[in-house]
């Protein structure tokens, strides 16, 4: 049995889908479970290992100037909200911009960087390691429990770059730092 958040209850795909979020399920969060009925998934008959059934919820970037970056939103009990950047680290931005298709380094930006959002903040206190695949494969059990305002939403910057060129005597080198 499991611990942590239960995110999907009564799935039902039909075996066309081409992903678990393609098949018909309760708003994610919302169950009547407990973890004795928690489940796995076995992708290979040559394999023993079990793999983590929760992808866990929908994430997205809001307010950003390019897809690569934004505040992270993600949508639980049937609304989107944010997350609340304490211990928000550069390790949970990794995850969240590997869950969206990123593989590039990945910045953390925490006070409002990308702007406040408007709805409820979901999540506070993930700590990912950094290897996980998704971003509910953090959660802990205090993840729901915060006191914090929208001024304390986090972001994220996927593919970061940051680019220095120094002042080079044998030629004129302009010196800049830009972030992508």
């Amino acid at each position: 049995a499991g611990q942590g958040f239960i995110l999907l209850d009564d799935v039902a795909c039909l075996g066309t889908e081409l992903s678990l979020l393609d098949c018909p399920h309760s708003s994610w969060g919302q169950h009547d479970c407990s973890h004795e009925e928690d489940v796995g998934v076995r992708c290979s008959p040559e394999s023993n290992t079990v793999m983590d059934g929760s992808l866990g919820p929908p994430i997205r970037l809001v307010d950003g100037e390019t897809p690569k970056e934004g505040r992270v939103e993600v949508f639980l009990n049937g609304q989107w909200g944010s997350i609340c950047d304490d211990s928000w680290t550069d390790k949970d931005a990794t995850v969240v911009c590997r869950q969206l298709g990123f593989s590039g380094t990945a910045k953390a930006r925490p006070m409002a960087y990308f702007g406040e959002g408007h709805g409820p903040i979901h999540l506070s206190n993930i700590e990912c390691s950094g290897t996980e695949h998704t971003l509910g494969q953090c959660v802990r059990p205090d993840t729901g429990i915060h006191s914090c305002w929208h001024s304390e939403d986090t972001g994220v910057i996927c593919d970061y770059v940051e680019e220095k060129v120094q002042n080079i005597k044998t030629g004129d080198v302009p010196t800049s730092s830009k972030e992508k």
